[in-house]
């Protein structure tokens, strides 16, 4: 528009640019450019503990909560009430006080504040809480944004997905499929909490996170464009539920997590790109396993090989090997101690100390020698040798490949540094494949193993779905605020407990829902003759029946009753772990005698035998790409055992014999000659075991400006100091006779202080002294310039904030 109203200018006619000018302006009222919408009326919101009183706005609790109506006056306990109607002339009535509710459109200026309810301790001391706030969360949001605003480094919200299915509400009301108005509700709704989110993000670092489905997501993309402008926009599609949901056409698996980040914010890498496969590094280990150069199992002895016992040279000032002799005949006994062109010498000696022979000849390992494939290990004293292990020809054909990268060359020691190169940390990509991503495997199923078979909760996100999202953002700060204001069920602050205990990290998670229950519990309860605010509507809940306990319960590892958690997490570590192979025999047959077909039939058993790389007269099968291996002629084991001695990469081995005796020493020699399996696999954490986390969990309240400029609600806004100091330590309860006696407030568990008095400020300057590791100070005092004195004589490093003035100004001016 800026555009052309600068062309209008340069209009010589000025009657023609007048006219001109007039039209542009008519269409600029009627025509707006972007994402067009209807915007709706201010949400408003129940005050329940808000006194009903002169002047106040209230609606009735049986009726809408949008017909809102005037207090004009209170009698004993009936208040006389007046509304405009319909035809624009006064509606009046008169109603009891206790079937009102105190009621705020969003438009207006609230003074919250945070009344403690419950709290959970089983982390360290020093550790950050994570916070639970029940409320609405655009008011929870205006809160956060007083503490926390610009500093929070990660919000991932999942909204009402607006699908039509009376799943949420504007002003009190279900929103379904028969609103036509629905997607502008939704939009309305949305635009209003997402500009405070984007208050509360680290301008420089953070990144929003909104999950979707199809019904919404283009709606949203367009509104998140024009509330992120300056944000890199990208969307990730997520596979929720492989089997999908049939819906006449396609089958749906996929849900949308849309991501946007500040200019300094980045993805980190993983080993897992959440797409690919398969993972040639073996499920995640990057490093490949080097295989023993002395010989173990058949043809172990130096008599069965004796061209393969000669001298390994090593240079023990460098810790290097440098070289290889020549065989030692077998009438030759040699001098262990004795050094060969000044380098010590290895011999291959067994465990028992007799003689035995190296897995490669002399003239290959020289070749070996010089590429930097034989690595020197530590010196055994009983056996008077080395150990020494080498690249095998599998993993020396990887490298050649590229599936192995050689990362450096240690000219000192003479070896290289390998590492699979899909181990190496991968750019995650934009669509997401993992079956830990299943809601219902890993969403449903975990809250039934928090809770048993009791409560339920609809279409709860899979944990590593959320962890996965938040780590690839997340991962390398350790220390990151997170913030959920659509909690639900509460599984970010589990995902965030989750990825804390895998890496050590002390990420806060901060949760904000609401204490709604579903339509179907209303109803139910409505019959019986409860009403909103009863102590039954309340627990029923869903932050008290389900997002508190649930945190509760997987932090302590246990539910209230006493019961242990059963089930395990998945921690996306992997460690290598040693596994004993799997030998068999298939004693129905002689494999010898088998036709090509009965081969075939037998090998359609195996998962892992493909039938087309069989052979009718081959006396055994061996791949060095399939980790399975099959014996079919037992005259043939001693040869077959040769061939082994270079497959580390088999998992199976089967020997077709009926011969029983003769499977069991041929098992034995195996076992001996290929030794355990290096296994990569995923570490588990039993539920059971908890976190070491701290939970707080608050209800949002509000407060009288009045009141709080007077210093009587300081018990209110306490804890709002205690977040905004880190929310570091117990936060502090109100001693029985409340604050107003105390000059000052230095907590010994907490790293702030608050002077009631400013006359005491020297007297509380001395005390500070004693405590260096404050980081806040609040001052209360209506004075700006005794504030900004008092200030000037505190040390830099504090961060010191005007009470009660910043938060009444706060407030009066961020009301959206």
């Amino acid at each position: 528009m800026a555009r052309i109203e600068e062309k209008i200018a340069e209009i010589a006619d000025p009657a023609l640019r007048q006219a001109i000018a007039e039209e542009v302006k008519a269409l600029k009222k009627n025509k707006q450019f972007g994402l067009v919408f209807e915007t709706h009326s201010p949400e408003v919101v129940p005050m329940p503990r808000v006194q009903v009183k002169r002047d106040a706005t209230v609606a009735k609790k049986t009726g809408k909560l949008t017909e809102v109506w005037q207090v004009v006056r209170v009698q004993g306990d009936t208040a006389e009430l007046i509304r405009d109607g319909l035809d624009g002339k006064p509606v009046h009535d008169t109603a009891p006080i206790d079937s009102l509710l105190v009621v705020r459109r969003m438009a207006e200026p609230i003074f919250p504040a945070l009344q403690p309810v419950a709290s959970v301790l089983n982390g360290p001391a020093d550790a950050p809480h994570h916070l639970l706030i029940e409320a609405d969360n655009y008011h929870a949001l205006q809160l956060l944004n007083y503490a926390y605003a610009g500093k929070v480094d990660c919000i991932y919200i999942d909204p009402p997905y607006n699908t039509g299915a009376r799943d949420w509400k504007y002003n009190n009301d279900y929103v379904d499929s028969a609103d036509q108005w629905r997607h502008s509700k939704w939009l309305t709704f949305m635009e209003k909490r997402l500009q405070l989110a984007k208050r509360l993000l680290n301008p420089e670092t953070g990144v929003l996170i909104v999950t979707i489905d199809e019904h919404e997501v283009h709606h949203l993309g367009c509104l998140l464009s024009e509330l992120f402008p300056d944000f890199y926009r990208q969307m990730v599609t997520i596979v929720v539920n492989p089997k999908g949901v049939t819906q006449g056409r396609f089958s749906r698996v996929e849900e949308y997590a849309l991501f946007c980040f500040a200019n300094g914010s980045f993805v980190k890498g993983l080993t897992d790109d959440l797409l690919t496969t398969e993972n040639p590094g073996g499920g995640g280990s990057k490093n490949p396993r080097w295989k023993g150069l002395l010989r173990s199992g058949t043809n172990a002895r130096r008599q069965d090989r004796h061209k393969m016992f000669f001298p390994v040279l090593i240079d023990a000032d460098r810790t290097a090997i440098v070289g290889a002799g020549d065989f030692l005949p077998v009438d030759q006994t040699p001098d262990l101690e004795a050094k060969i062109d000044g380098c010590y010498a290895a011999w291959p000696i067994r465990t028992d100390g007799s003689f035995g022979n190296w897995g490669v000849g002399p003239s290959s390992l020289r070749l070996l020698i010089e590429k930097g494939y034989v690595s020197l290990g530590g010196f055994d004293e009983k056996r008077k040798t080395w150990g020494i292990s080498y690249l095998s020809k599998k993993l020396q054909k990887q490298i050649e490949t590229g599936a192995i990268q050689i990362l450096e060359f240690n000219r000192i020691q003479n070896v290289v540094t390998v590492e699979y190169a899909e181990a190496r940390e991968r750019q995650i990509k934009s669509v997401w494949h993992r079956s830990t991503h299943d809601a219902g495997a890993y969403g449903a199923d975990v809250l039934k193993a928090v809770f048993g078979e009791g409560r339920k909760f609809s279409f709860p996100k899979s944990i590593y779905a959320v962890r996965d999202a938040l780590a690839a953002v997340v991962r390398d700060k350790p220390n990151a605020l997170v913030a959920d204001f659509f909690a639900g069920s509460g599984t970010t602050l589990n995902a965030v407990n989750l990825l804390n205990a895998t890496d050590g990290g002390q990420r806060q998670c901060i949760l904000v829902t609401n204490n709604e229950v579903s339509e179907e519990e209303a109803r139910d309860m409505a019959a019986e003759g409860f009403r909103p605010g009863d102590s039954v509507w309340v627990e029923t809940g869903i932050c008290r029946s389900i997002t508190w306990p649930r945190n509760k319960f997987t932090i302590l590892g246990k539910r209230d009753d006493g019961t242990v958690l059963t089930g395990e997490y998945q921690t996306g570590l992997i460690a290598s772990k040693e596994k004993n192979r799997n030998v068999r025999q298939l004693g129905f047959a002689e494999g010898s005698a088998m036709t090509l077909p009965q081969r075939k039939q037998l090998a359609a058993l195996i998962p892992t035998l493909p039938q087309s790389k069989l052979e009718a007269k081959a006396p055994w099968f061996l791949d060095e790409d399939l980790p399975v291996s099959v014996l079919w002629d037992v005259n043939q084991a001693e040869a077959w055992l040769d061939e082994l001695a270079d497959a580390d990469h088999l998992t199976d081995v089967y020997v077709v014999t009926t011969e029983t005796r003769l499977f069991t020493a041929l098992s034995k020699k195996i076992k001996e000659m290929l030794g355990p399996m290096i296994v990569d696999e995923e570490e588990k954490r039993p539920m059971s075991a908890g976190f070491p986390a701290n939970l707080d969990y608050f209800k949002l309240d509000f407060l009288e400006p009045s009141a709080v400029a007077l210093g009587r609600q300081f018990e209110g806004i306490l804890p709002i100091l205690w977040m905004m100091a880190g929310s570091r330590g117990t936060c502090p309860q109100a001693p029985e006779n409340g604050y107003s006696h105390l000059h000052w407030l230095i907590p010994d568990a907490n790293p702030f202080a608050v002077l009631m008095r400013e006359t005491r400020f020297r007297e509380f300057l001395a005390k500070l002294a004693a405590r260096p590791d404050l980081t806040h100070v609040f001052l209360v005092t209506n004075s700006d310039r005794a504030f900004h004195d008092m200030k000037a004589d505190l040390p830099d490093h504090l961060t010191v904030t005007q009470l009660y003035k910043s938060y009444l100004d706060n407030f009066k001016i961020n009301i959206k």
